[in-house]
């Protein structure tokens, strides 16, 4: 009778960590996949003004209740021997509808200081859903011609 307590003990501790490590995996994947949390990159065109900028139509989806937020950046391809143009641009949680369903938002990415966007840059321009952390949920890429 004394042999089958020690691996009781050695089965239920071993079951009983089994189950804290799933849970601890699970609690920690759970909102990275989300089913909601998608982003796709749709048109891209230069906008007007001087420096120009770039706009692009995102189409995004959240969790409800989620505190994300969209950013959007877009790089030219330069010659050789050139640094590329970036812009940048966001939307706060507050503007986003988040509730699993898929909404459309035109986004302005301003170029960065001494950046400058002409006609036919070949532009490729990145978003993603992004947590106050950091943490990007989903992201998107698309290359377009301006």
């Amino acid at each position: 009778m004394k042999p089958n307590r020690p691996v009781r003990r050695v089965a239920g501790t071993a079951a009983t960590a089994l189950l804290l490590a799933a849970g601890a995996v699970g609690a920690l994947a759970s909102p990275a996949f989300a089913k909601a949390n998608s982003v796709a990159v749709g048109k891209v065109a230069l906008g007007a003004g001087r420096p120009a900028a770039v706009t692009a139509e995102i189409a995004y989806s959240c969790d409800p209740g989620s505190t994300v937020h969209l950013a959007a950046t877009a790089t030219s391809r330069p010659a050789k021997g050139h640094r590329p143009a970036v812009a940048t641009g966001t939307v706060a949680n507050k503007k986003l509808v988040c509730d699993a369903d898929v909404h459309r938002v035109r986004l302005v990415l301003h170029p960065k200081r001494g950046s400058a966007f002409d006609k036919k840059d070949r532009v490729t321009v990145a978003a993603a859903v992004v947590t106050p952390r950091g943490a990007h949920y989903a992201d998107a890429r698309r290359t377009v011609t301006l």
